[in-house]
């Protein structure tokens, strides 16, 4: 009797631990949890890996530790969603053999069979992933397989399908099916930045092409997270190949999603870059990949909202970690270059409730005006989370027109977050210097930029995505993106326009709610 009461107390501890890993069980009223960005219930999460799209489901898969805030030991956690926005969170998907270490990499769906690890009627998932043998000092590349749309795994009996090739840092690849020649591409990041890129009949036989990137960037960066997908020129004619890639610790001393334009023909890929371009040029946007077979051409982008300078200290609580909203890319030719632009996704507005609107304002700072209006009272729900829109009137440029304008949180503590344009300096900007009186990193304070000239639209339009504790700013149509987090000691929930040196004037305001997507 008393061996029969201990089942079933165990049996209810491990019923507390299933459901206390449960999306519904997040509280929405966390401090600075996540309202409308998907992040775990518990415990740490970074980059996102196999993003992939099947039967209606998108799935996320991405670096997490089950056991605790801090980096390791990592699995592969798992979430699916109908519509980008809404995600619950799955059992873990793929965890580490022994004492390796499972780190990123892509999910496809061999819809042909090619790896004949499923059938036609009904085709894998084919996971690959890099795992690391830290006594070996070893990184190889391995497989997986998955035969229920990716709630249980089989780990392939004759792994590693590349072995380490006695290249530093040889991890995070990203596969996909290259129809021209009907095969698989991989590309890997390694040392030195390069990308090195295979190609492979069935997912298993890897055969090395070629590798890009020596001398196209400065020795101090580090290279890793590569992506490789066609895009159609938006405002031009025919196509380019994007190699996005993930640039830490470089010449300006960031980590940032970056992207080559070039040129691919199956086996190597070529660019008239000498460097790698900025995606988002805020300080929380890293590890950014896309999903593969998206229907209709689609690409969309999904990133780690944090930074390797200060992730581990972040003052959340049971969980650290979250994820940018995702974003619609498309490409823009420039007079002599290429921008990699992006925007929130349109399903976002399932998301949207009341609004708020104010037409026809005037903000002016000189001798007499403080330069600041505040709307708050303007708008009838809480601040957050809201997408904002603000159109500026920018066609005349003349004696008096402000040096910078944009918005203003704020909160009673007198923390405040400011976002908008540097006219003087021709460049978008987020300035967080302020946002906090928490000690945190040096390296989190800051005014985070992304230079754009715009000295001939009659508007400006800025576009942002705010959530508890995170800013997502759009411009010029998805060619401007900064992201920054950030976790003032109270609730901003003040909202003030404002100009510098001089005056704007705002078409248009316009906050709309953004309705939680966790349980109440």
């Amino acid at each position: 009797m008393v061996a029969t009461t201990d089942k079933f107390f165990w049996l209810f501890v491990s019923l507390l631990v299933l459901c206390s890993c449960s999306r519904t069980e997040t509280s929405s009223h966390e401090k600075y949890r996540p309202q409308v960005h998907f992040s775990p219930a518990q415990n740490w999460v970074d980059g996102p890996s196999g993003l992939v799209f099947l039967d209606g489901e998108y799935h996320l898969f991405y670096e997490y530790n089950t056991t605790g805030t801090n980096p390791n030991p990592r699995h592969w956690g798992h979430a699916v969603s109908t519509d980008l926005i809404h995600w619950n969170e799955l059992p873990v998907a793929l965890s580490p053999e022994g004492d390796k270490i499972i780190s990123y990499g892509s999910v496809v769906v061999d819809a042909q069979n090619t790896s004949g690890l499923g059938t036609i009627d009904n085709p894998p998932l084919v996971a690959i992933y890099t795992l690391t043998d830290y006594t070996e000092d070893a990184e190889g590349q391995f497989l997986a397989y998955s035969l229920d749309k990716g709630n249980t795994w089989t780990t392939y009996g004759d792994n590693p399908v590349i072995a380490n090739l006695d290249i530093r840092d040889f991890r995070d690849p990203k596969v996909f099916w290259y129809e021209p020649t009907a095969h698989w591409v991989m590309v890997v990041a390694s040392a030195e930045r390069r990308i090195r890129i295979f190609t492979s009949p069935d997912l298993k036989e890897w055969t090395y092409a070629s590798d890009f990137g020596q001398g196209l960037d400065v020795e101090e960066n580090t290279w890793e997270r590569p992506d490789l997908f066609e895009l159609p020129v938006a405002n031009g004619e025919g196509t380019q190949w994007i190699l996005t890639l993930n640039v830490g610790l470089g010449a300006h001393n960031e980590w940032m999603t970056a992207f080559f334009a070039g040129e691919f023909d199956g086996q190597s890929f070529t660019t008239t870059q000498t460097a790698p371009y900025g995606a988002d040029y805020g300080k929380d946007n890293y590890g950014g990949i896309t999903f593969n077979n998206l229907p209709g051409g689609r690409r969309v982008l999904i990133g780690w909202m944090n930074n390797w300078e200060y992730a581990e200290k972040a003052p959340t609580s049971t969980w650290r970690g979250s994820f940018t909203m995702p974003r619609d890319l498309h490409l823009e030719k420039m007079p002599y270059y290429y921008i990699l632009a992006s925007q929130p996704v349109e399903e976002r507005t399932t998301l949207y409730g009341k609004t708020a609107v104010v037409k026809d304002l005037e903000v002016t700072q000189d001798i007499n005006t403080s330069g600041f209006a505040d709307v708050t009272s303007k708008i009838h729900f809480p601040l957050l989370p809201a997408e904002l829109s603000i159109r500026f009137k920018t066609g005349n440029r003349q004696i008096g027109f402000a040096e910078k304008f944009g918005v203003k949180l704020s909160n009673k503590e007198g923390e405040f977050i400011l976002a908008g344009y540097d006219a003087y300096h021709q460049q978008f900007y987020i300035d967080r210097s302020h946002s906090t009186l928490l000690n945190l990193p040096d390296k989190y304070a800051g005014v985070h930029v992304q230079r754009f000239q715009d000295d001939d639209s009659e508007i400006i339009e800025i576009q942002l995505i705010l959530d508890a504790a995170s800013i997502e700013l759009f411009a010029e149509d998805g060619k401007v993106a900064l992201t920054d987090a950030f976790y003032p000691t109270s609730e901003y929930n003040k909202l003030e326009v404002f100009a510098e040196n001089g005056r704007i004037q705002v078409e248009k305001l316009t906050v709309t709610q953004l309705t939680t997507i966790l349980e109440q």
